[in-house]
């Protein structure tokens, strides 16, 4: 069984500032990491992997910059097999359409997968996406907020989140399968003997020559979105606390509350 999880390397956004002049994200000495839903996909992977008495092969791949070579050997010592990144000029300022075809066609440029996984959106862009985008792509089947996932008698059965609440669905392959962030524990990147085989493992870069693309559907030219502006979110009173005793704070309350209009 072959699996493939698709990885981004991602600004630490916890820590992340914006610059009140340009509204741009402050990236100076901004740590990058593996965006956490993704990891879960993996993490999903590894799972069937280690509960199927099938052969499965793990592969990962990213399109990002150069240090997401690091990302995928660190994807390896977790467990995965092999890795590949998409990395070139010409794919700079893509937007989740042209992202999702430059990864669709590297992908099939693999092999045959039974199941692709990502997470369900990133850090970064928050969109939600590639995950659905490449499953039309791949004409892969999809279950996306997904929570759970296993594997038996030829199933793929996932629990996924609705806004009514959950649901228990099953597919053969092929199948896409987007993770939520926090539905499984991350794997640990301390995988006893698998460092050095990490250390060692051939990433192999794709670019524009070696992957069967329409040049006009890649990078800013196959982009049908461009971002304006980013800025932080407006900081909101959220909440006020009424010291004093009982008698003051009914009174302050019913004050604020004629204040707001709630009460005449």
């Amino acid at each position: 069984m072959n699996l493939l999880v698709c990885i981004k390397v991602v600004p630490d956004i916890g820590k992340a500032k914006i610059d009140p002049i340009t509204n741009n994200l402050i990236r100076e000495g901004l740590k990058m990491i593996i965006n956490p839903s993704d990891l879960c996909a993996l993490k999903f992977a590894l799972n069937i992997k280690d509960n199927t008495q099938e052969d499965v092969n793990i592969t990962v791949i990213s399109m990002g910059p150069p240090q997401a070579e690091d990302a995928i050997r660190e994807t390896i010592q977790m467990g995965a097999d092999r890795g590949f990144l998409i990395m070139g000029l010409e794919f700079r300022g893509s937007d989740t359409l042209a992202t999702s075809y430059t990864l669709s066609q590297a992908i099939k440029s693999l092999g045959n997968f039974d199941l692709v996984l990502t997470g369900d959106k990133t850090l970064d862009g928050d969109t939600g996406q590639i995950g659905p985008e490449l499953s039309e792509h791949l004409s892969f089947n999809l279950f996306s907020f997904v929570k759970k996932l296993s594997y038996e008698d030829g199933y793929f059965k996932a629990t996924r989140l609705t806004k009514n609440g959950e649901e228990i669905v099953k597919s053969k392959a092929p199948l896409l399968v987007t993770a939520l962030k926090d539905s499984a524990s991350r794997p640990s990147k301390f995988s006893r003997g698998r460092e050095d085989i990490a250390k060692n493992a051939e990433i192999k870069v794709f670019n524009a020559q070696n992957i069967e693309l329409d040049n006009e559907r890649i990078g800013q030219t196959g982009s049908h979105t461009i971002v304006k502006e980013i800025f932080p979110p407006k900081k909101e009173e959220v909440g006020r606390k009424i010291e004093g005793d009982i008698n003051h704070q009914v009174d302050e309350l019913i004050s604020i509350l004629k204040d707001k209009g709630v009460l005449n």
